[in-house]
């Protein structure tokens, strides 16, 4: 049998979705404080649970805090997932690539559900560099796109808006019904529809290279 490590940073809390009422810009990092609902808190990670492909791993190893950001090893293949689920919401997240290594890797999961599986189901906004503002879906996740490697995938067009390795870059994710929008660095990348879910937890992914992120938060729509 399997074993699959699931730590948590927060004793396990029911469930939350959160429903919008009002809509809210799409291409901005910036909103009001008061309507923010902060995921990753910079000094640790209450809130979130770690799932590692390897269970011989130590889940503390693999993440780390400095000076408010949050620096993941990329190895072993996982992700950092919120306890709490949410829908109809404008996600924000900034991220940067330490150094530059051979195939930058990791993504921001939207509506995860189900068990942790190293591919859950969920819709990966893709991070890898030079790709970001892709969109794919894991497991049973279904939209209106083209199928690659047996998973749905929409694809951002040429050119990237990606700053330099080391430099920050903002992900702006707006999920409102079956339908979700991604900007990069405040320019509109991509737009997918039809959804077969929407709804579910956040996730960061670890997929074999370094990277940090800062200001991870949503305003609800």
């Amino acid at each position: 049998m399997k074993t699959i490590l699931r730590y948590c940073g927060a004793p396990l809390t029911a469930l939350l979705i959160c429903t919008a009422f009002a809509a809210g810009p799409t291409d901005s990092g910036t909103s009001s404080s008061t309507t923010r609902v902060v995921l990753w808190n910079g000094t640790d990670i209450d809130g979130w649970s770690v799932f590692l492909q390897d269970p011989a791993v130590a889940p503390r190893s693999v993440w780390s805090v400095h000076d408010g950001v949050l620096r993941l090893t990329g190895q072993p293949k996982g992700y950092l997932r919120t306890i709490k689920t949410y829908a109809n919401y404008r996600l924000h997240v900034e991220w940067r690539w330490p150094t530059a290594v051979e195939n930058n890797n990791s993504g921001v999961f939207i509506h995860m559900s189900g068990p942790d599986l190293i591919w859950a189901d969920c819709v990966e906004c893709q991070l890898k560099a030079g790709l970001a503002g892709n969109g794919i879906g894991h497991g049973k996740i279904d939209f209106d796109g083209l199928v690659i490697n047996g998973n749905k995938v929409h694809r951002a067009p040429p050119p990237t808006t990606e700053k330099p390795i080391g430099e920050w870059n903002e992900y702006d994710i707006t999920c409102r019904g079956d339908t979700i929008e991604i900007a990069v660095n405040g320019v509109h990348r991509n737009r997918i529809e039809k959804l077969s879910s929407t709804s579910g937890g956040i996730g960061l992914q670890l997929e074999g290279t370094p990277v940090e992120f800062r200001n991870i938060w949503l305003e609800p729509l």
